[in-house]
């Protein structure tokens, strides 16, 4: 994923930013990845924090302006 790579997201960040982008809410996540509700909020937050985005409708713009500008669309 380029925003991840761009951002230096972890491996597990990049996974949970998906599931975020695709609308998945934390406990859903937490039950894909095998993870704890707490850790996914974590890199929840670590997201937000690299991206430097405040909210789901931020993080959600800000994918798809990434995939925009990857696409030329």
């Amino acid at each position: 994923m380029q925003l991840g790579d761009e951002r230096q997201l972890t491996e597990r960040e990049k996974e949970v930013l998906v599931m975020l982008a695709r609308g998945y809410g934390s406990q859903s996540i937490s039950d894909a990845l095998t993870i704890s509700l707490y850790t996914t909020r974590a890199h929840t937050r670590n997201i937000y924090a690299k991206l430097d985005v405040h909210s789901r409708q931020e993080l959600a713009d800000c994918v798809r302006a990434t995939w925009r500008r990857s696409t030329g669309t």
